[in-house]
């Protein structure tokens, strides 16, 4: 029972790991803007990922080592600095997105302005991250994981009108007040 269970927060984590509150407030954005005509860049990007991961971890898995680390030893220091440089840009960046994300929610829920919820969601984190044991993490944003499927159903629920859904993923407008 224990190992499906383990395997089932691994589902719950995959989900909550690809579709994050960056991707939640970004997507309702675009959603606003340009209906579903964007929806396939959304799930190309999450197939995008999916590949990545799977050939980062195989190269890991086989090699032994960090994939950082074979890319230094075969393309030399300056390519591997390089490659470390926008691995952790992308990574400041994401994480600046999920604070942003998390506030921008919060702002939502207690109409206080986000740049005052900034700073105690990311104290929120670093107390996280420093203090919370890996385990108990995992677990919980697994859980936490499972709040998204609330999207899905939401949107059955809904009752959407299917066929102009498909029109809009099928074709794409640039919405109607827009010169470009």
């Amino acid at each position: 029972m224990k190992k499906y269970l383990s395997v089932a927060l691994g589902i719950l984590t995959a989900i909550g790991g690809f579709v994050d509150i960056g991707d939640l407030v970004t997507n309702a954005q675009v959603g606003a803007r340009f209906g579903m005509s964007l929806a396939w860049i959304t799930i190309g990007g999450v197939v995008g990922i999916c590949v990545f991961a799977e050939m980062s971890g195989r190269v890991a898995a086989i090699s032994g080592r960090p994939t950082f680390d074979l890319i230094r030893e075969r393309l030399g220091p300056r390519l591997g600095l390089l490659n470390l440089t926008g691995s952790m840009a992308v990574t400041m960046l994401t994480f600046v997105a999920e604070i942003g994300g998390v506030a921008l929610s919060l702002q939502l829920i207690t109409s206080v302005n986000e740049v005052l919820i900034v700073p105690a969601v990311g104290f929120v984190v670093w107390l996280i991250l420093w203090r919370a044991r890996f385990s108990v993490m995992e677990n919980v944003l697994g859980l936490l994981g499972l709040a998204l499927i609330v999207f899905a159903v939401a949107l059955v629920a809904l009752g959407p009108d299917w066929r102009g859904l498909a029109h809009q993923w099928t074709t794409f407008d640039k919405p109607g007040d827009e010169a470009w």
